[in-house]
Protein backbone atom coordinates (compact mmCIF):
# COMPACT_ATOMS: atom_id res chain seq x y z
CA UNK A 1 0.00 0.00 0.00
CA UNK A 2 1.11 3.33 -0.78
CA UNK A 3 2.61 5.19 2.18
CA UNK A 4 1.44 8.49 3.25
CA UNK A 5 -1.66 8.16 1.96
CA UNK A 6 -4.69 9.69 3.66
CA UNK A 7 -8.06 10.54 1.49
CA UNK A 8 -10.10 11.59 4.58
CA UNK A 9 -12.99 14.29 3.25
CA UNK A 10 -12.05 13.35 -0.42
CA UNK A 11 -14.96 11.69 -2.31
CA UNK A 12 -14.32 9.81 -5.19
CA UNK A 13 -16.29 8.46 -8.17
CA UNK A 14 -15.34 5.11 -9.89
CA UNK A 15 -16.99 3.55 -13.19
CA UNK A 16 -16.85 0.15 -13.82
CA UNK A 17 -16.61 -1.19 -9.99
CA UNK A 18 -18.79 -4.15 -10.04
CA UNK A 19 -16.20 -5.88 -10.24
CA UNK A 20 -12.14 -6.29 -11.64
CA UNK A 21 -10.27 -3.44 -11.72
CA UNK A 22 -12.81 -1.17 -10.58
CA UNK A 23 -13.70 -3.11 -7.15
CA UNK A 24 -10.14 -2.97 -6.20
CA UNK A 25 -9.82 0.36 -6.96
CA UNK A 26 -12.99 1.63 -4.85
CA UNK A 27 -12.23 -0.46 -1.83
CA UNK A 28 -8.72 1.17 -1.62
CA UNK A 29 -10.08 4.43 -1.84
CA UNK A 30 -12.76 4.00 0.59
CA UNK A 31 -9.85 2.01 3.01
CA UNK A 32 -7.63 5.17 2.41
CA UNK A 33 -10.64 7.01 3.63
CA UNK A 34 -12.55 8.63 0.97
CA UNK A 35 -16.45 8.37 0.36
CA UNK A 36 -16.68 6.46 -2.90
CA UNK A 37 -19.61 5.93 -5.21
CA UNK A 38 -19.48 2.12 -7.00
CA UNK A 39 -20.41 2.72 -10.35
CA UNK A 40 -21.29 0.23 -12.91
CA UNK A 41 -24.12 -0.33 -15.90
CA UNK A 42 -24.81 -3.88 -14.24
CA UNK A 43 -27.36 -2.94 -11.70
CA UNK A 44 -27.14 -7.09 -10.34
CA UNK A 45 -23.44 -6.90 -9.93
CA UNK A 46 -23.57 -3.75 -8.11
CA UNK A 47 -25.71 -5.22 -5.72
CA UNK A 48 -23.99 -8.23 -4.95
CA UNK A 49 -21.06 -5.98 -4.19
CA UNK A 50 -23.28 -4.42 -1.72
CA UNK A 51 -23.97 -7.67 0.29
CA UNK A 52 -19.71 -8.85 0.51
CA UNK A 53 -18.59 -8.57 3.38
CA UNK A 54 -15.37 -6.81 1.88
CA UNK A 55 -18.36 -3.96 1.28
CA UNK A 56 -19.71 -3.72 4.68
CA UNK A 57 -15.73 -3.07 5.82
CA UNK A 58 -16.49 0.13 4.36
CA UNK A 59 -20.30 0.91 5.56
CA UNK A 60 -21.19 5.01 5.71
CA UNK A 61 -17.95 5.95 3.36
CA UNK A 62 -19.33 4.19 0.08
CA UNK A 63 -22.63 4.08 -1.74
CA UNK A 64 -23.49 2.19 -5.27
CA UNK A 65 -25.16 3.81 -8.19
CA UNK A 66 -26.01 2.28 -11.76
CA UNK A 67 -24.79 3.82 -14.72
CA UNK A 68 -24.23 3.38 -18.54
CA UNK A 69 -21.75 5.93 -19.59
CA UNK A 70 -22.46 6.14 -23.13
CA UNK A 71 -25.47 8.19 -22.26
CA UNK A 72 -24.92 11.47 -21.07
CA UNK A 73 -28.25 11.84 -18.57
CA UNK A 74 -26.72 8.81 -16.75
CA UNK A 75 -23.54 10.20 -16.22
CA UNK A 76 -24.43 13.41 -15.09
CA UNK A 77 -27.17 12.23 -12.36
CA UNK A 78 -24.24 9.93 -10.92
CA UNK A 79 -22.43 13.16 -10.64
CA UNK A 80 -25.00 14.60 -9.01
CA UNK A 81 -25.82 11.18 -6.98
CA UNK A 82 -22.14 11.59 -5.73
CA UNK A 83 -22.84 14.78 -4.67
CA UNK A 84 -25.97 14.75 -2.98
CA UNK A 85 -24.86 11.80 -0.92
CA UNK A 86 -21.14 13.05 -0.40
CA UNK A 87 -21.17 17.04 -0.56
CA UNK A 88 -19.18 17.58 -3.26
CA UNK A 89 -17.00 15.01 -6.03
CA UNK A 90 -12.77 15.03 -5.79
CA UNK A 91 -11.92 12.19 -7.83
CA UNK A 92 -13.09 10.37 -10.76
CA UNK A 93 -11.66 7.20 -11.98
CA UNK A 94 -12.64 6.44 -15.51
CA UNK A 95 -12.16 2.58 -15.62
CA UNK A 96 -15.55 1.55 -17.14
CA UNK A 97 -14.91 0.23 -20.81
CA UNK A 98 -16.48 -2.74 -23.29
CA UNK A 99 -13.45 -5.16 -23.86
CA UNK A 100 -12.89 -7.01 -26.76
CA UNK A 101 -15.20 -10.13 -25.87
CA UNK A 102 -18.07 -7.50 -26.66
CA UNK A 103 -17.17 -8.07 -30.45
CA UNK A 104 -16.47 -11.84 -30.16
CA UNK A 105 -19.44 -12.49 -28.51
CA UNK A 106 -21.64 -11.64 -31.27
CA UNK A 107 -23.12 -13.77 -33.71
CA UNK A 108 -22.11 -11.43 -36.27
CA UNK A 109 -18.40 -11.72 -35.54
CA UNK A 110 -16.33 -13.92 -37.96
CA UNK A 111 -13.03 -12.63 -36.30
CA UNK A 112 -11.61 -9.57 -34.55
CA UNK A 113 -10.01 -8.67 -38.26
CA UNK A 114 -12.02 -5.42 -38.87
CA UNK A 115 -13.52 -6.12 -41.78
CA UNK A 116 -14.87 -9.14 -40.09
CA UNK A 117 -16.45 -7.54 -36.74
CA UNK A 118 -19.63 -6.63 -36.08
CA UNK A 119 -20.05 -3.09 -36.99
CA UNK A 120 -22.52 -2.31 -34.33
CA UNK A 121 -20.65 -4.17 -32.10
CA UNK A 122 -17.31 -2.43 -32.77
CA UNK A 123 -19.36 0.91 -32.15
CA UNK A 124 -20.35 -0.01 -28.80
CA UNK A 125 -16.79 -0.12 -27.57
CA UNK A 126 -16.28 3.47 -29.41
CA UNK A 127 -19.24 4.63 -27.92
CA UNK A 128 -18.33 3.43 -24.14
CA UNK A 129 -15.22 3.29 -23.93
CA UNK A 130 -14.52 6.87 -25.64
CA UNK A 131 -17.71 8.75 -25.51
CA UNK A 132 -18.67 7.50 -22.34
CA UNK A 133 -15.13 8.36 -20.92
CA UNK A 134 -15.81 11.66 -22.14
CA UNK A 135 -19.29 12.08 -20.86
CA UNK A 136 -18.57 11.37 -17.61
CA UNK A 137 -15.32 13.78 -17.38
CA UNK A 138 -16.99 16.32 -18.68
CA UNK A 139 -20.09 16.15 -16.23
CA UNK A 140 -17.20 16.45 -13.62
CA UNK A 141 -15.35 18.62 -14.14
CA UNK A 142 -17.33 21.54 -13.77
CA UNK A 143 -17.26 21.18 -10.08
CA UNK A 144 -13.65 20.24 -9.36
CA UNK A 145 -12.47 23.66 -11.57
CA UNK A 146 -14.67 25.27 -9.23
CA UNK A 147 -13.09 23.96 -6.13
CA UNK A 148 -9.74 24.20 -7.33
CA UNK A 149 -8.89 20.85 -6.81
CA UNK A 150 -9.69 17.30 -8.28
CA UNK A 151 -8.45 14.26 -9.89
CA UNK A 152 -9.31 12.66 -13.00
CA UNK A 153 -7.58 8.92 -13.88
CA UNK A 154 -8.28 7.30 -16.94
CA UNK A 155 -7.89 3.45 -17.43
CA UNK A 156 -6.02 2.36 -20.56
CA UNK A 157 -4.09 -0.63 -21.67
CA UNK A 158 -0.50 -1.33 -22.78
CA UNK A 159 1.06 -0.19 -26.09
CA UNK A 160 1.51 -3.88 -27.33
CA UNK A 161 -2.16 -4.34 -26.43
CA UNK A 162 -2.93 -1.33 -28.25
CA UNK A 163 -1.43 -2.16 -31.86
CA UNK A 164 -2.30 -5.85 -31.42
CA UNK A 165 -3.59 -7.61 -34.40
CA UNK A 166 -7.39 -8.49 -35.09
CA UNK A 167 -7.97 -6.08 -31.95
CA UNK A 168 -9.23 -3.09 -33.69
CA UNK A 169 -12.00 -2.01 -31.32
CA UNK A 170 -10.41 -2.08 -28.54
CA UNK A 171 -7.01 -1.18 -29.32
CA UNK A 172 -8.52 2.03 -30.94
CA UNK A 173 -10.71 3.27 -28.03
CA UNK A 174 -7.62 3.10 -25.68
CA UNK A 175 -5.26 4.83 -27.76
CA UNK A 176 -8.19 7.78 -27.91
CA UNK A 177 -8.56 7.47 -24.04
CA UNK A 178 -4.72 8.43 -24.06
CA UNK A 179 -4.79 11.22 -25.81
CA UNK A 180 -7.89 12.14 -24.02
CA UNK A 181 -5.48 12.03 -21.55
CA UNK A 182 -2.91 14.76 -22.87
CA UNK A 183 -5.02 17.14 -24.22
CA UNK A 184 -7.97 17.15 -21.65
CA UNK A 185 -4.60 17.60 -18.88
CA UNK A 186 -3.85 20.62 -21.05
CA UNK A 187 -7.36 22.32 -20.70
CA UNK A 188 -7.15 21.85 -17.00
CA UNK A 189 -4.01 23.52 -16.75
CA UNK A 190 -3.55 26.14 -13.93
CA UNK A 191 -7.11 25.07 -12.63
CA UNK A 192 -5.88 22.49 -9.65
CA UNK A 193 -7.63 19.73 -11.66
CA UNK A 194 -5.06 16.87 -13.06
CA UNK A 195 -5.25 14.10 -15.75
CA UNK A 196 -3.66 11.11 -16.27
CA UNK A 197 -3.47 7.63 -17.19
CA UNK A 198 -2.89 4.29 -15.38
CA UNK A 199 -2.42 0.90 -16.76
CA UNK A 200 -2.15 -2.69 -14.82
CA UNK A 201 1.18 -3.22 -17.31
CA UNK A 202 0.41 -6.40 -18.70
CA UNK A 203 -2.96 -8.68 -18.59
CA UNK A 204 -4.98 -8.47 -15.70
CA UNK A 205 -7.21 -11.06 -14.04
CA UNK A 206 -10.38 -9.62 -15.09
CA UNK A 207 -13.51 -10.39 -17.07
CA UNK A 208 -11.88 -8.09 -20.12
CA UNK A 209 -9.72 -11.07 -20.88
CA UNK A 210 -10.06 -13.12 -24.10
CA UNK A 211 -10.02 -17.13 -23.77
CA UNK A 212 -7.30 -17.44 -25.31
CA UNK A 213 -5.36 -15.34 -23.20
CA UNK A 214 -6.55 -17.05 -20.34
CA UNK A 215 -6.21 -20.19 -21.64
CA UNK A 216 -2.14 -19.46 -22.67
CA UNK A 217 -2.41 -18.34 -18.45
CA UNK A 218 -3.28 -21.84 -16.98
CA UNK A 219 -0.95 -23.04 -19.41
CA UNK A 220 1.50 -21.20 -17.71
CA UNK A 221 2.67 -19.52 -21.23
CA UNK A 222 1.42 -15.75 -19.85
CA UNK A 223 0.54 -14.62 -16.66
CA UNK A 224 -2.10 -12.68 -15.22
CA UNK A 225 -1.87 -9.40 -13.06
CA UNK A 226 -3.97 -8.82 -10.18
CA UNK A 227 -6.27 -6.70 -10.04
CA UNK A 228 -4.37 -5.21 -7.09
CA UNK A 229 -1.98 -4.17 -8.90
CA UNK A 230 -3.64 -0.23 -9.38
CA UNK A 231 -3.85 0.13 -6.16
CA UNK A 232 -0.42 1.72 -4.69
CA UNK A 233 -0.23 4.28 -8.14
CA UNK A 234 -3.95 5.11 -7.79
CA UNK A 235 -3.84 6.25 -4.55
CA UNK A 236 -0.69 8.21 -4.87
CA UNK A 237 -2.44 9.87 -8.14
CA UNK A 238 -5.56 10.58 -5.68
CA UNK A 239 -4.00 12.27 -3.19
CA UNK A 240 -2.57 15.55 -2.50
CA UNK A 241 0.94 13.93 -2.86
CA UNK A 242 0.37 14.40 -7.16
CA UNK A 243 -0.44 17.80 -6.92
CA UNK A 244 0.97 19.47 -10.07
CA UNK A 245 1.20 15.85 -11.94
CA UNK A 246 -0.90 15.69 -15.01
CA UNK A 247 -0.90 14.37 -18.22
CA UNK A 248 1.27 11.26 -17.05
CA UNK A 249 1.52 7.65 -18.06
CA UNK A 250 1.70 5.00 -15.10
CA UNK A 251 2.04 1.68 -15.21
CA UNK A 252 1.14 -0.39 -11.80
CA UNK A 253 3.19 -3.49 -11.77
CA UNK A 254 6.26 -0.96 -12.50
CA UNK A 255 5.53 0.41 -8.86
CA UNK A 256 7.81 -0.05 -6.25
CA UNK A 257 6.09 0.46 -2.30
CA UNK A 258 9.35 -0.34 -0.98
CA UNK A 259 10.85 3.00 -2.13
CA UNK A 260 9.20 6.38 -1.02
CA UNK A 261 6.21 7.34 -2.88
CA UNK A 262 7.89 10.01 -5.36
CA UNK A 263 10.29 7.83 -6.42
CA UNK A 264 8.23 4.95 -6.79
CA UNK A 265 6.08 7.18 -9.09
CA UNK A 266 8.75 8.20 -11.15
CA UNK A 267 9.94 4.96 -11.92
CA UNK A 268 6.08 3.65 -12.46
CA UNK A 269 6.12 7.23 -14.99
CA UNK A 270 6.31 5.96 -18.73
CA UNK A 271 6.56 7.71 -21.60
CA UNK A 272 3.22 9.22 -23.10
CA UNK A 273 1.66 7.33 -26.12
CA UNK A 274 1.95 10.61 -27.92
CA UNK A 275 5.28 12.78 -28.14
CA UNK A 276 5.63 15.77 -28.65
CA UNK A 277 7.86 16.37 -32.10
Amino acid sequence: MTQGVNLDGRVALVTGAARGLGREMGLALARAGARVVFSDVDAAALAALAAEPAFAEIAGRATTRACDISRREDCEAAVAAAIAAFGRLDILVNNAGRGPNHVINSPRTASLKFWEADPERWSEVIATNVVGTFLMSRAAAPGMIAAGWGRVVNITTSLPTMQRRADSPYGVSKVAIETETLIWARDLAGTGVTCNSLIPGGAADTDFVSPGTREAARAGKSVLLPPSVMIPPLLWLASGLSDGVTGGRFVGKLWDDRLPAGEAAARAREAPVLRTP
